[in-house]
């Protein structure tokens, strides 16, 4: 015991005064030349906070792997996760392609983990390991800080995090060879959580030269009780120059129904999901459909999926009179495409109606289609606070498309936008956005998407489940996978870490060290050395066995 103490005063006390990968693997070759041969003890059940495989907490910090691509550290996180893939079409930008990787591949962890090689199945659970610790062991604002350096070295290469000292409205910016430098805004939100950004800001992005700004957006979900996050999703939308009004404080926004053709006929479907009878004093058959909602103000700006009367039974007759507002709604008609408003529904005849489009998926297993989009002539929320109104909203729009007309780039609209003459007839001065700057009370600069925006005019690139029970299970099956001479190394080492720390940690205060102090020193030591001489049997299987493959 007391050669491993002086190993380890030893190098406490060497210039670095740290323990790096290097001086750990001296010690524990020093260590191994001391030890004795033996009965090792046995690796202990682990602890509240070990898994069934513990790896080690490569860290996202913000400055050695955000900022220097080229450091140690950014290179140690690149090794680790740099088996995570790409997934989607041609279409997708990458990030969306790398998340779609990700998702998918937890999506179905069984199936993936038995074709996935060590490599990629190591990288998976990092990344899972150090994604999990960020959103549950920080609140929002901090996990944000941890995602930027940790989607921008999931890209490698020179992919940073951007200094805030630079002005740039981006978090991160990634190199591709399809598109280097990309800038992106990473946005993480409970589910009603909206996105905020400094209107200035982005417009001076634009006005730069800046042909896009990507958002991708992490949604968390909470359990009832507990609040713990227990699952994620991820969605990305693109502003650009030309949809650059989509997004910031334009017309107000309402979803849409999405439907499709439907033939049917009444006596043959009347059992499916979508259409149903219903008896007591008003009985009649209803059809699925979506409505537009509506509220106390008029309309809600969202649709529901309901069933709705598509003809009521004229009982004395024994038949079905259809329902002219709903034939209309949803075009009944015969095949030959004869409209079909009144009369009696012959239960023998085939129809077809236009009515709400359902995907496999989500709640109930299908989810309602829906559209999104601009309501003519009306204001968002951000209308008036950004550009004055419905009146001057629509002048800056006429002003762009000028500028482009008259083959200008886009950025001469976006410097008209900060208050710049373009040269021809203009509103005469900045924005009010602009005009109120950036420390105006109200947020008179801030502009606001919200979840229905960004959900109907984004793009959804995955969910990714994160319960406590999903999260371990996941680490199970990657260990059966894995040859357990490998576990126990990894497990070994970071128990070895733990009981050098503790050794070091015990403080008696510049006096001579109590029994009780002594005793804890002394087990952490002998803890230290098992579990090198376990790390090292461990290293040697493994390497040997991979070796001879």
């Amino acid at each position: 015991m007391s050669d491993l103490r002086s190993i380890l005063k030893e190098e406490y006390t060497k210039k670095e005064r740290g323990v790096t990968p290097t001086t750990l693997l001296d010690m524990v070759r020093e260590v191994m030349s001391l030890s004795t041969p033996g009965t090792l003890k046995e690796i202990s059940g682990a602890r509240a906070r070990e898994r069934v495989l513990r790896l080690p907490n490569v860290i996202p910090t913000e400055i050695t792997v955000g900022q220097k691509p080229s450091s140690a550290d950014r290179a140690q996180f690149e090794l680790w996760m740099g088996n995570i893939g790409m997934q989607g079409g041609s279409d997708d930008s990458a990030v969306a392609q790398k998340l779609k990787a990700i998702t998918s591949f937890f999506e179905n962890p069984e199936a993936n983990l038995t074709d996935a090689t060590i490599p990629q199945t190591l990288s998976y659970m990092m990344f899972l390991n150090q994604f999990v610790w960020m959103l549950k062991e920080f609140n929002a604002s901090v996990a944000g800080f941890l995602w930027e350096p940790f989607l921008a070295s999931l890209f490698g290469g020179k992919s940073r995090q951007v200094p805030t000292s630079e002005g740039d409205i981006a978090d991160i910016r990634i190199t591709t060879p399809d598109n280097p430098n990309a800038p992106i805004s990473l946005k993480i939100l409970n589910k009603v959580g909206t996105v905020k950004g400094s209107f200035v800001d982005l417009v001076k992005h634009f006005a730069a030269g800046g042909s896009e700004m990507r958002y991708i957006i992490v949604v968390k979900e909470q359990t009832a009780k507990e609040k713990a996050v227990s699952a994620v999703t991820f969605y990305e939308f693109n502003i650009t120059a030309d949809n650059f009004f989509e997004w910031i404080g334009g017309s107000a926004y309402t979803q849409t129904i999405i439907s499709k053709d439907k033939a049917f006929k009444i006596s043959r479907d009347l059992k499916k999901s979508w259409l149903q009878a219903k008896g007591g004093p008003q009985a009649r058959i209803e059809i699925e459909h979506a409505i537009p909602g509506m509220g106390k103000k008029g309309l809600t700006g969202k649709v529901g999926a309901k069933f709705i009367p598509l003809a009521y039974l004229n009982k004395e007759e024994n038949v079905y009179v259809i329902n002219p507002e709903v034939a209309e709604a949803i075009n009944l008609r015969l095949p030959d495409d004869t409209p079909v408003r009144e009369g009696v529904l012959d239960l023998e005849a085939q129809y077809v109606a236009s009515v709400a489009e359902f995907k496999a998926g989500g709640k109930g297993g299908r989810t309602m289609q829906k559209g999104y989009e601009a309501i003519p002539g009306t204001a968002g929320k951000d209308t008036k606070p950004l550009w004055g109104g419905v009146d001057e909203l629509a002048a800056w729009g006429d002003l762009a498309i000028r500028i482009k007309s008259d083959g200008r780039p886009a950025s001469d609209f976006f410097s008209a936008v900060l208050g710049n003459d373009p040269g021809i007839e203009w509103p005469g001065q900045a924005a009010l956005g602009a005009r109120r700057g950036a420390g105006a009370e109200g947020g008179g600069t801030q502009f606001h998407i919200t979840p229905q925006h960004y959900k109907g005019l984004g793009k959804k690139l995955g969910d990714l489940r994160i319960t406590t029970q999903a999260v371990e299970s996941f680490f199970e099956r990657s260990a059966e996978q894995m040859n357990e001479e490998l576990i126990v190394m990894f497990n070994s080492l970071a128990d070895l870490t733990d009981n050098i720390g503790r050794f070091f940690l015990v403080d008696c205060g510049g006096q001579k060290c109590s029994t009780r102090d002594e005793s804890r020193r002394n087990e952490a030591g002998d803890d230290a050395i098992n579990d090198a001489k376990v790390l090292e049997d461990a290293v040697v299987k493994s390497v040997s066995g991979m070796r001879e493959k």
